[in-house]
């Protein structure tokens, strides 16, 4: 039976509780008013991890401790990842698209640029063939393709990077499990990663294509998903064992991940532009590799009950991605509407006046806890539910082995997979 990383599970769902922090809590001005608010502006730390925590996890379950044949063979692979991220990706994209124009009446033909810093004009309105380009790519889930324009369901974007980490994985992941020096294997990717945005930052080339193409484009992250892989190949063979035998290595290791967060946010918030990229793409690797092998090597005694709630929540961690902006568009509302101080009726009569009041609100940031809470609600229901049911009606559709019970764990949660 292969080891279930209880700690990777809590890891994965922490890192999605901080991505959807990172979109959504800086529209509120109280904000600024918090110490330490820097810290919240990490987000290419939290997508980063989870590409080289996705490579880790896949890497333990198709391969194992010894093995370097891919598990079921690439057919089996592919069928198992793509009819668990499609759904994903298609139901939240429906629900992003009805939400944004039942709630704000936004146009859909308007695409924000992709960049690195504020842009004074940050969107365009797409005519026809390239409206129906953009859309096309976005159904297919190969939106990070283009360099352009920020996809209609922004954090989905790292769905698309999934993709084509799953596409390559079958031919990727023997080679780099099997070389017999993944250490310098993983220090050649991670120098090699470093190399375009230390050009893109030195240029400070920081608009659109560059920035598109460095910061999502799936190759230019493909390495991060490698390194996860090598870190595997390192783990398994018992390589990071000269770090894991050393006493308290993991309150050293913490400490150097904290210190390499905090660090990195102010340059962030307060250095010059050179560092967005370097921040952003491969500048946090150590710490990342750090803080995942402290979260593989914790919670290994965990009761039933925390096992079995860290795999839920950790399951749900690319649902949280697909649909958090969709939960919070309606959130934010309602907190200003409710801010407006006019009841449903007197805004029925004075419509002029509730729609000032409702400009002039203010949402409160007290109520952003409910809206984390709502957003996993939200999450699990979307994961074990929608996402479910169409992910086994396409493994019908796709493949004669029968689907189960027990395939919700392959599919949802690779570190419980049985087959």
């Amino acid at each position: 039976m292969k080891k279930k990383f209880v700690g990777l599970d809590v890891l994965r769902f922490g890192l999605a509780v901080y991505l959807m922090m990172f979109h959504t809590i800086h529209d509120y001005p109280q904000l600024k008013l918090l110490p330490f608010n820097e810290l919240l502006g990490m987000g290419g730390v939290a997508t980063s991890s989870f590409f080289i925590l996705s490579g880790f996890i896949l890497a333990h379950v198709y391969f194992g401790n010894s093995s370097d044949t891919l598990r079921g063979g690439a057919r089996d692979f592919l069928i198992k990842r793509l009819t668990n991220l499609y759904p994903i990706h298609i139901i939240a994209l429906v629900l992003f698209v009805v939400v944004v124009l039942g709630a704000g009446g936004a146009r859909l033909d308007s695409y924000s640029w992709l960049s690195m810093t504020d842009m004074s004009d940050p969107s365009t309105i797409l005519g026809p063939v390239e409206l129906a380009f953009n859309r096309l790519l976005a159904l297919l889930m190969l939106d990070t393709w283009n360099p352009l324009y920020i996809t209609l369901n922004p954090p989905a974007w790292s769905l698309s990077v999934l993709f084509f980490f799953y596409i390559c994985f079958p031919w990727l992941a023997p080679r780099l499990l099997s070389t017999p020096h993944p250490r310098r294997w993983l220090f050649m990717t991670w120098v090699v990663y470093l190399i375009p945005p230390a050009i893109a930052g030195a240029l400070a080339l920081l608009g659109p294509p560059v920035a598109g193409i460095v910061t999502t484009n799936p190759i230019m992250r493909l390495p991060e998903f490698m390194a996860g892989i090598l870190f595997y190949n390192m783990y398994r063979s018992g390589g990071l064992r000269v770090i894991t035998d050393v006493k308290g290595w993991k309150l050293y290791a913490l400490a150097f991940c904290a210190l390499c967060f905090v660090g990195e946010a102010w340059l962030i918030a307060h250095g010059s532009a050179y560092w967005l990229y370097l921040v952003h793409n491969g500048g946090m690797l150590p710490a990342e590799l750090a803080m995942l092998l402290v979260a593989a090597q914790s919670m290994e005694n965990s009761s039933v009950f925390v096992t079995r709630w860290s795999a839920r929540l950790g399951n749900a961690a690319l649902s949280i991605f697909a649909v958090h902006l969709s939960v919070f568009f309606v959130f934010i509302k309602v907190q200003k509407f409710y801010g407006a101080g006019m009841s449903p009726l007197e805004c029925l009569h004075q419509r002029g006046a509730c729609l000032a009041a409702y400009k002039a609100a203010e949402p409160a940031l007290g109520g952003y806890p409910l809206y984390l809470l709502a957003t996993v609600v939200v999450a699990l229901f979307f994961q074990e539910v929608l996402v479910v049911k169409m992910r086994d009606a396409l493994r019908r559709r796709f493949t004669s082995k029968p689907v189960t019970a027990l395939a919700n764990a392959d599919a949802v949660n690779p570190v419980r997979a049985r087959r």
